[in-house]
């Protein structure tokens, strides 16, 4: 295997069958992913030394194994699966291929370095509030949020269960489109995608370097499909943010809590932070999370009506230094889970299609209706056909 950039935590040569939709393909998983005979560190090493090896593999694995797919690793990524940039203080940051002083991204930060380093044909991670589409995003590579509760989360290490989503990278949209052949149910009879929304607020304050490298793609995208400008407002994203930051902590606590106090794990800055805030977050305040949710539901279903697809940044700018501050650090975490927490609050299925650049990557994404996963990947499949003809 090539050099692996830090993005590996075990090496493995495991497969069931030499025949299937993924027969030959090499795949790596995140390490909150059960191996079994392994361990899952989920990213600290505390909670691999209090933590037996799984008995049995996650569901996801064994339906990739059964399509012929090739199990050749474990992946790093941040601890407790808390974190967007990729960065874990234990096991330290891989090396981002695309960008090497810069972030990677994360939390599924080692998937999607081997795959934009050429190590695996695809990754699988998981997505909680971005954990995929960042670290896609920073590599250059694509990546997918599935529906929540398309892919089964069994033998997965839970974050925040109402978010938790798998998700999975690879260079090739094909490669992408094959992965949910193998893993994603047959979208509901209802859903096609046909009509574009730019949603003009997640185009607001982006970086010109990311507005430059989007232009045209986006004047390709209009020639493809008919459009419409959308809009949410501040004074949801706003709202919605403190509202999904509520209810994403007190899941974490709750998924997580009574393994800390018993441990006293160290952890990094910013995941000793959002574990500390996770903790005082009371009932109420998860509830009124959830009324909020409900009520604005309606509102992002007749946004996407029957035929629509939401078109955004992935993120609104390159990934960052590694040089950069901490305070700057979680400035630019909290402006990405603006945009991320459209998908992450009402469990949409994401891809996110790295554009055309010089230097650092960045990417535009696409949103689709719940349970309309296998329809978005084609829909992005369609585009990227388009967008290579035209640019």
């Amino acid at each position: 295997m090539k050099v692996d950039l830090g993005a590996l935590s075990v090496v493995l040569n495991q497969s069931t069958r030499t025949s299937g939709p993924l027969a030959g393909a090499t795949f790596v998983v995140k390490e909150n992913i059960d191996v079994a005979g392994h361990v899952s560190t989920n990213g600290h090493p505390k909670w691999a030394q209090t933590h037996t090896a799984a008995e049995r593999n996650a569901t996801v694995v064994d339906r990739l194994l059964d399509a012929g797919a090739h199990l050749v690793g474990k992946t790093n990524m941040d601890e407790m699966a808390y974190s967007l940039l990729g960065a874990n203080p234990h096991y330290g940051t891989p090396i981002n291929p695309a960008a090497q002083d810069r972030h990677p991204g994360g939390s599924s930060s080692g998937s999607a370095v081997a795959v934009a380093a050429g190590l695996v044909n695809f990754a699988i991670g998981t997505d909680t509030a971005g954990s995929c589409r960042a670290p896609a995003a920073f590599c250059g590579v694509f990546g997918l949020r599935a529906s929540h509760g398309a892919v089964s989360m069994e033998g997965i290490i839970p974050l925040a269960p109402s978010f938790d989503s798998i998700g999975w990278f690879a260079r090739d949209i094909g490669v992408m489109a094959s992965v949910g052949e193998a893993l994603l149910p047959a979208d509901a009879k209802d859903v096609e995608v046909g009509e574009v929304l730019l949603l003009t607020d997640a185009f607001s304050g982006v970086e010109m370097y990311f507005a430059s490298a989007a232009a045209q793609p986006i004047d390709a995208l209009k020639a493809f499909a008919p459009w419409r400008e959308a809009t949410l407002g501040e004074d949801f994203f706003k709202t919605a943010l403190a509202q999904f930051r509520n209810m994403q902590a007190f899941e974490a606590w709750a998924a997580d809590g009574a393994w800390i106090s018993a441990n006293s794990p160290t952890f990094g800055m910013g995941v000793e932070q959002r574990f500390a805030y996770a903790a005082k977050v009371t009932a109420d305040q998860r509830d009124a999370a959830a009324a909020f949710r409900d009520k604005a539901r309606p509102k992002i279903d007749a946004m996407l009506g029957a035929r629509g697809v939401i078109v955004m940044p992935t993120t609104p700018f390159r990934a960052p230094l590694l040089t950069e501050s901490e305070e700057a650090l979680d400035a630019k975490r909290y402006q990405m889970m603006r945009l991320f927490l459209i998908a992450s609050f009402f469990g949409l299925p994401q891809i996110s299609i790295p554009l055309p650049t010089s230097d650092a990557p960045v990417a535009l994404s696409f949103v689709g209706r719940h349970g309309g996963d296998r329809a978005l990947i084609a829909f992005a499949q369609r585009f990227c056909a388009q967008m290579k003809k035209s640019l």
